[in-house]
């Protein structure tokens, strides 16, 4: 969730003088902010991706308002380098008029069979400072959850960053039965209830504006309930309750533009999560890998092609790797497949139809693959007979949909998808409203 400002054309008195050439290269000796706006001075200079000292010319204008764009908080963008005293350096100068940086909205979807109501609340320039405030709460029939993130990406200007957040959930979860021998079949073999209790901290650093690293200590209660079969008739519990006590670093190199919604450029990701002996009582480890890439064609039209891949081992029933629904394999069920080894891709294409007032259209469409199987299963896990190691699948599915978006929020808030699952023979709707991030 962005929300974006309206940055206004700077005075005439800010531009460099019409002499100087647009190779000349001189130190950023200062940066300044005009007009109506909170955001503050040491701000600007962390969205320009610069600091005093750094080199710039009157030609790397059209790079500092990219920069400014990318960081989505900005309707309009322009930049101006004027004189300093001296005359041996230059001045980072910006007007800017703040639009609104706080957005607060009900959220409705309906994902297969899963129906939720939820409110959210989102804070995107908290203090002028870029600081990120993220509460979100629902109810629903399967999922029920609040989330309470706190993000600062540059702690007091320095490249250090740091996250706090809150977690708690309770959800009932479906096994599939997943004959390999017929990709048609939809039934449930088992229905149960997680609770989990969560919270995290994490510390990292911004090495480039593009290139971070980070850890994160996450700690869980979790209890497992209500295991039943489709005819009530009860099942044993898929885990035993138990602390999820993790921690996880990641390497993140994401150099890609946002430019009002539509994004280009690479995005890769590692990670890795370990448990903590005699803090955790399941004793598990996992890593991903995720890569993307974005371009953008006729100014507003955007491919983009997503490719993830992850290994668990000895993962418990909350922590498992699952496919199907609205982020990785849209013509199948939500979370209908589960396994330790996943693989996954997705091409999208996006367009823009229309603009009225304030609302924005874009139509998609997609083509999602995903490959799930199991290797590395739990002894004291309890699986189902239709779960033994080394069963996998493969599913395709292609479709299309719709984002609206509102001008000053960059995140489409309703989103429309319909999918048609190739093997399962299956087409699958999802609609989303409020703080949709599909």
């Amino acid at each position: 969730m962005r929300v974006a400002l309206v940055i206004a054309i700077v005075a005439a008195t800010h531009v460099a003088s019409a002499d100087a050439l647009p190779n000349e290269r001189k130190p950023i000796t200062g940066f300044r902010v005009e007009g109506p706006t909170k955001l503050r001075t040491s701000t600007l200079a962390y969205l320009v991706h610069a600091r005093e000292g750094d080199p710039v010319a009157q030609n790397d204008i059209p790079r500092l308002e990219k920069d400014l764009v990318s960081s989505e908080l900005f309707e309009k963008v322009d930049v101006a380098l004027e004189d300093d005293a001296t005359g041996t350096g230059y001045i980072v100068v910006a007007t800017l008029d703040d639009k609104l940086s706080w957005f607060a909205a009900p959220t409705l979807y309906f994902l297969g069979g899963n129906k939720a109501f939820g409110i959210g609340y989102a804070e995107n320039n908290l203090g002028g400072q870029n600081e990120k405030v993220l509460l979100y709460g629902q109810i629903g029939n399967r999922d029920s959850l609040f989330y309470g993130a706190f993000l600062d990406p540059s702690l007091k200007g320095s490249p250090l960053f740091m996250r706090l957040d809150i977690y708690p959930f309770r959800r009932t979860l479906e096994e599939f039965v997943n004959p390999t021998d017929d990709p048609q079949s939809f039934a449930v073999a088992r229905t149960s209830t997680t609770t989990y209790l969560g919270a995290g901290a994490l510390v990292g650093w911004n090495f480039r504006w593009w290139l971070s690293s980070d850890l994160r200590l996450r700690a869980a209660k979790v209890t497992y309930s209500d295991a039943h079969a489709p005819d009530d008739s009860p099942l044993a519990l898929p885990e035993a309750d138990g602390y999820d006590t993790t921690l996880q670093w990641r390497v993140t190199l994401d150099h890609r533009f946002h430019n009002f919604g539509v994004t280009s450029g690479p995005y890769l990701q590692t990670f890795a999560e370990t448990s903590i002996p005699g803090l955790d009582t399941y004793g598990y480890a996992d890593i991903w890998l995720r890569a993307y890439y974005s371009w953008v064609f006729f100014s507003s039209h955007q491919l983009e092609l997503r490719s993830n891949f992850q290994l668990g081992y000895h993962l418990p029933f909350n922590e498992e790797l699952v496919n199907g629904g609205v982020i990785d394999l849209r013509g199948y069920e939500l979370e209908q497949f589960r396994g330790d080894l996943r693989a996954t891709f997705r091409t999208e294409y996006s367009v823009p139809i229309t603009k009225w007032r304030f609302l924005a259209f874009r139509a998609i469409g997609f083509y999602d693959s995903a490959y799930m199987a199991w290797h590395f299963q739990r002894a004291s896990r309890d699986y189902l007979a239709n779960q033994p190691e080394g069963t996998s699948w493969l599913r395709n599915d292609v479709g299309a949909g719709l984002r609206v978006y509102v001008k000053a929020v960059v995140l489409p808030l309703l989103g429309f998808d319909i999918a048609y699952g190739i093997e399962g023979h299956s087409p699958e709707i999802y609609f989303e409203v409020g703080l949709t991030d599909f």
